[in-house]
């Protein structure tokens, strides 16, 4: 027992220090900037297109929840999609604004225990969901090496006076540890939709969709602020971003997206106000699409209550 407190303590402090040590560096890019440059970069964008980038990465929610949906009702598990969606966005709610990437997942399946009983299908189907998002963007890293080819390694970690450098030791260190646990859990997970193929491919199809409305918010914004990118050099800035935004090294990749979104579209042309706003942008829809799971978090809080007390 003492053991697991300590090891989950040694977790917890590394990826203390990995957000500490990305937030300084994106910090130490933000005082580099002009911010007359950035305010200027902001008024490019025309009115209608904050509407429908929210209305983008909105429909990648609804995306996100239909899949969890679907693999709920393939396991006979009676939910409102409703009920789905709301605890999907509370969920990412958590996630943004709480202190861990788990804090969602937890929430979810707190929400999903008022609908069975079954802890281990509760936390298999939270597995699934994931591990379905992020196969769709493991079929998108190809475009991450059509945009940066035999220069992907040295951009991301070891090019020299640029601030995603600093992250190449505590990234390579959990890598090897982070993905033997993944590869576990998904033999375990993958068992109860083994014999429902179609509902896989069906929740794959989805995760394509979710993931690619979030590209085309990300290549919109980037071409009013006039980042000289097309669509497929976005998605593969974008495939390579989320994977290592995936390993424990900092609090819900706090600063380490932003650091490497930056030196990735400055490597594309874009100057580094430009790339700096369009980080802290598109970071700002992240947060925004969640904010109406504020309002149903309370009520998945009180669910835990309850079902403790039962």
């Amino acid at each position: 027992m003492d053991t697991g407190k300590k090891k989950i303590s040694v977790n917890q402090i590394l990826r203390a220090i990995g957000t500490v040590i990305s937030t300084v560096l994106f910090i130490w890019l933000l005082s580099k900037q002009d911010w007359l440059v950035i305010w200027q970069n902001l008024k490019q964008f025309p009115a209608w297109l904050w509407p429908v980038c929210l209305l983008l990465v909105i429909s990648g929610m609804v995306c996100n929840a239909l899949r969890w949906y679907l693999l709920l009702r393939a396991q006979k598990v009676q939910i409102p999609f409703g009920e789905v969606i709301r605890t999907v966005f509370a969920g990412a709610f958590a996630s943004n604004f709480l202190p861990s990437t788990i804090g969602g997942d937890a929430f979810r399946i707190i929400s999903l225990l008022r609908f069975t009983k079954d802890k281990a299908l509760s936390v298999a189907s939270i597995v699934v969901d994931r591990a379905l998002n992020v196969l769709a963007t493991l079929t998108v890293l190809p475009f991450s090496w059509i945009t940066f080819g035999d220069q992907l390694f040295h951009l991301v970690f070891q090019a020299e006076n640029t601030p995603a450098a600093a992250l190449a030791v505590p990234a390579l260190n959990k890598v090897f540890a982070f993905f033997q646990r993944i590869v576990k859990k998904l033999f375990t997970a993958f068992a109860g939709w083994m014999r429902q193929p179609w509902i896989l491919a069906g929740g794959f199809g989805i995760s394509w969709v979710s993931i690619f409305v979030t590209y085309v918010n990300v290549w919109l914004l980037a071409q009013f602020l006039g980042i000289p990118v097309n669509l497929v050099q976005v998605m593969g800035v974008a495939a390579i971003v989320y994977i290592v935004t995936l390993l424990p090294i900092s609090f819900n990749g706090y600063g380490v997206r932003e650091v490497i979104y930056t030196t990735l579209y400055v490597s594309l042309g874009a100057t580094t106000g430009q790339a700096t706003t369009l980080a802290l942008v598109s970071r700002f829809f992240m947060l925004l699409e969640t904010l109406p799971g504020a309002l149903w978090l309370s009520n998945i809080v009180s669910s835990k209550n309850e079902t403790i007390h039962q």
